[in-house]
């Protein structure tokens, strides 16, 4: 299978951000690609209830469901969602026949969200045609045995859409993060950043052993095609997870 990762650029502004997730889908689909990720918040990129409120959420979500079942694609992407009058951070995965497939709320949040947006309290494998796959979002990549859950119940692929932000210090061992969580976990990890003013703006899609593909310091997308046969030898032949 072939996936993708689209480091688009992210704004306030959610009609923009909108027409730039149905032009990488188009854009995607003219690759053969089978998944493409979009960045965390990369729909609606806001912690205001009041500003979240006149959105039409819905009408933006028929779009991108549509767009998945015209150009036969999968789809995930990152968006505030405001539901009973509380902000979650959240994760929508979409087939492609247009139906929502999985919907994930960050369970481990950073600092800044943790006074407007309420976290997740559970996640778990979305079971699709091509396998097992997995979801988390920015933070919760520093948590292992968070991640682990994902691949003990047999995640061959963990997406994780991002909004990294820069605070011009050394990032090296948060930017290797998903190379570790890949190896840990013997799966595909796809690290798929924002391109805004304020992020570190770099995204890509590795093995256990290397990275495949990588965007820095610009919009675009990048792809990579995923054995998942050859994944689920390695998981037997590294051991390293007890898959139940």
């Amino acid at each position: 299978m072939k996936i993708a990762a689209a480091q688009i650029k992210v704004t306030k502004k959610t009609e923009e951000n909108l027409e730039q997730i149905l032009k990488y889908i188009k854009k995607a689909v003219t690759q053969k690609v089978d998944i493409i990720c979009f960045p965390e918040v990369s729909l609606i990129h806001s912690k205001n209830k009041k500003v979240i409120e006149k959105i039409p959420f819905e009408i933006c979500l028929e779009k991108i469901k549509n767009s998945c079942k015209q150009n036969k694609i999968h789809c995930i992407f990152g968006t505030a969602t405001l539901e009973n009058n509380k902000i979650y951070n959240t994760a929508f995965f979409i087939d492609d026949k247009g139906k929502v497939l999985y919907k994930y709320k960050k369970n481990n949040l950073w600092k800044s969200e943790r006074k407007e947006i309420v976290n997740g309290r559970k996640n778990k494998v979305i079971n699709t045609k091509f396998g097992k796959i997995g979801i988390i979002i920015c933070w919760d990549i520093a948590y292992p045995e968070y991640v682990k859950d994902l691949g003990k119940k047999g995640a061959w692929i963990i997406f994780c859409p991002s909004y990294v932000l820069n605070y011009k210090r050394e990032l090296q061992s948060y930017e290797v993060l998903g190379l570790a969580r890949s190896f840990e976990n013997s799966c595909y990890f796809v690290y798929n950043d924002a391109y805004a003013k304020d992020t570190v703006s770099y995204s890509y899609i590795c093995s256990p052993s290397k990275i495949i593909s990588k965007i820095r310091n610009k919009e675009g997308m990048i792809t990579a095609n995923l054995d998942k046969k050859k994944m689920l030898n390695l998981k037997k032949y590294y051991g390293l997870v007890k898959t139940s």
